[in-house]
């Protein structure tokens, strides 16, 4: 039988330095986990990276890396990792059932180059990740956060823009991708800033191969548009 899991508290997570404390990107959630999620977590430590206050030492050769941030059910994932076998992948979430989806669908399809980490990705960023390292970052369906009091809590913000910037390789790119119109609107005008357009270019905006998750399936059935974005380190 399924059981219920309480998501880790937002306490848990190790602090950020890129937010004023006690802000986060993401809320925990109280989900359902399978027993077969709950036996991939338990049994997949070559898998698993843990947080820690020094860099990461993966891989183990220099080939490109990306980090993707909350990946859901990790689809896009998989379909990234199979495309670009010679790369690796780190995947970042903080929902532990669909950690364990990810975990199991990378035994069962024998892939060996993603690396899955549950925890808070902006930590990860300003403490595991060294400058000038990820050749991209996938950050696909966001948190809105729709309320105005909320707009503090989005993934992409100046701060975390200025984050992503410092870690990504020259002509490294920030690939986002949204369902709502107002939050697209917001990326958009954030980019043109001035001294945004200094940093980064505006790469192609049409729907990339990617695979479409039940998020972006869902979305599309109640009329909702999606806008990528593609944004080049200069």
């Amino acid at each position: 039988m399924d059981k219920w899991i309480t998501q880790n508290s937002i306490s848990e997570f190790p602090q950020t330095q890129s937010l004023r404390r006690g802000i986060r990107t993401f809320k925990p959630r109280r989900s359902r986990i399978t027993k077969s999620q709950q036996y991939a977590v338990d049994n997949s430590q070559e898998l698993i990276i843990d947080f820690q206050n020094e860099f990461l030492n993966w891989p183990h050769q220099p080939i490109p890396l990306y980090l993707d941030i909350g990946f859901g059910n990790g689809v896009s994932t998989l379909a990234f990792a199979r495309a670009e076998p010679e790369s690796a992948f780190l995947a970042i979430d903080v929902h532990t059932p669909g950690v364990g989806d990810l975990l199991s669908k990378l035994h069962e399809r024998e892939i060996t180059n993603v690396r899955v980490m549950e925890t808070d990705a902006i930590a990860v960023l300003e403490n595991m990740i060294r400058p000038r390292s990820l050749s991209g970052i996938y950050t696909l369906f966001p948190d809105p956060w729709q309320k105005a009091r909320h707009h503090k809590r989005r993934i992409v913000q100046q701060g975390i823009m200025d984050l992503m910037h410092s870690r990504l390789t020259s002509g490294g790119f920030w690939h986002i991708a949204t369902d709502w119109s107002h939050y697209a609107e917001s990326i958009s005008d954030l980019f043109a800033q001035p001294s945004n357009t200094k940093k980064w270019s505006r790469g192609d905006q049409t729907r990339p191969e990617r695979a479409v998750t039940r998020y972006e399936e869902r979305a599309i059935s109640e009329g909702r548009a999606v806008t990528d974005f593609h944004f080049l380190v200069n």
